[in-house]
């Protein structure tokens, strides 16, 4: 338990070291994710390439899930049940370069129950997901 905590707070203290991760960029920069022209006719208006809808996602009490976003991106959830009904998640997103050399992390925490969606910003990335805990 108390390595989870020096972990946790470890990574915290890091993402202050890290300039990159305080750097915003535009939001018209691709993901390889289609962009609607101007002039399209199309009624349904586009998700902006950094909101990631995840959708359902099974977690189990302490066990890392990690989710690929795209152009070098991803999240690392870790679920941790607390009492019978909330549920803490630690999202951890980290960016590399296309060499392989991290250029950003970004930690935050967020408690809710399970079943209910939410949106959460970490770093420039929106992320909807649903937390489905699965008892192991």
């Amino acid at each position: 338990m108390a390595t989870a905590h020096i972990a946790t707070v470890l990574a915290l203290a890091l993402t202050g070291f890290l300039p990159s991760s305080c750097t915003k960029t535009s939001a018209a920069k691709k993901t390889g994710a289609p962009v609607a022209a101007a002039s399209s006719t199309n009624s349904v208006p586009s998700v902006p390439a950094n909101n990631k809808d995840i959708g359902v996602l099974n977690l189990t009490n302490h066990y890392e899930t990690t989710i690929d976003l795209g152009a070098g991106k991803s999240c690392r959830i870790t679920p941790r049940m607390l009492g019978r009904k909330d549920l803490q998640l630690t999202l951890t997103l980290e960016t590399k370069q296309a060499d392989g050399q991290m250029a950003g992390l970004n930690v935050t925490q967020v408690t809710t129950r399970p079943g209910k969606t939410f949106d959460v910003k970490i770093g420039d990335v929106k992320i909807t997901l649903t937390p489905n805990f699965v008892d192991q």
